[in-house]
């Protein structure tokens, strides 16, 4: 750790980079098992995503010094004077490579449950990550036949915001961190509000798509009234049990040991994706622009 720190900036710009997988598949080729071509690359950059999530957690502290220096562009998304092409493939960039660092994180803590907490990415950025996402999802219709790239966007957005979401769930049952029961509702609500910012540009997305939209919209717009009466009932129940279920789990409840496993499997099939996807993007590009 001690050796890599000075690195950290070179460390983020290869996990950063769309075509460092393709670079390490077409290296791997040459290379004997137990390595894999399309599992390498992917699991070189979780790792040193831990890497690089730790240091900036470490770094932190109170005034968010580290993840500052590091990703100076974090609490400055495009305002929407400035919403043009290069700010939707910068905000893309942005977003893979904080995807990146959160698969990082979580596996991190996946992996050493009990040990210090390993959150990079502060909770109270939560609103300005979103506006990030919002430039993409907006984006989207106008700038997805420009390029690859473009098209790959919408994955990278919903990636992220399946993994923001697990992020501030495991914010919230992190059993070391001070202040617990305080964090844990900062975490819950941030999760709350980042899908409370973003929902509104998706259901815009969905109306460029008159596919997409009558499928979704009932279950998005929804409500009690319009609910068969069975659909209520298991509503009910689930509301009811959530909030008990959910301080057992802060508890330590015997069923906490079986968490790990479950979150494990689901990082290493989101690793898979994100890789692939960046794999795919980067030998497309590469059959129309020379790298």
């Amino acid at each position: 750790m001690e050796c890599m720190r000075q690195y950290i900036n070179e460390l983020l710009d290869f996990i950063a980079d769309m075509h460092t997988l393709t670079k390490l598949k077409s290296h791997m080729k040459t290379c004997c098992q137990p390595l894999h071509e399309d599992t390498f690359g992917g699991n070189l950059k979780v790792g040193l995503a831990q890497i690089a999530a730790m240091e900036i957690s470490k770094g932190n502290h109170r005034d968010n010094k580290a993840v500052i220096r590091y990703l100076p562009w974090l609490y400055h998304p495009p305002s929407a004077m400035q919403q043009g092409p290069k700010e939707f493939i910068e905000c893309v960039s942005h977003i893979r490579l904080l995807s990146w660092l959160l698969l990082g994180s979580l596996t991190h803590s996946a992996l050493n449950q009990g040990s210090t907490s390993c959150m990079p990415i502060p909770l109270d950025a939560g609103s300005h990550i979103s506006d990030h996402l919002i430039v993409i999802l907006i984006g989207f219709p106008e700038q997805s036949k420009t390029s690859v790239l473009h098209m790959c966007s919408l994955f990278h957005a919903f990636m992220f915001a399946q993994l923001w979401t697990i992020y501030c769930e495991q914010g919230a049952a992190t059993p070391t961190m001070q202040n617990q029961n305080e964090f844990a509702s900062t975490a819950i609500l941030t999760g709350l509000e980042f899908w409370s910012r973003v929902t509104p540009s998706i259901l815009q997305l969905m109306a460029h798509n008159k596919v997409l939209i009558p499928m979704w919209l009932p279950m998005i717009q929804s409500n009690l009234k319009h609910l068969s009466a069975g659909l209520q009932l298991r509503l009910q129940a689930i509301q009811n049990n959530v909030n008990h279920q959910y301080l057992q789990g802060l508890q330590g409840c015997a069923q906490t040991s079986a968490i790990p496993s479950v979150l494990r499997k689901w990082l290493q099939c989101t690793q898979f994706k994100m890789a692939q996807v960046e794999i795919q993007s980067s030998e497309a590009v590469s059959q129309f622009y020379p790298m």
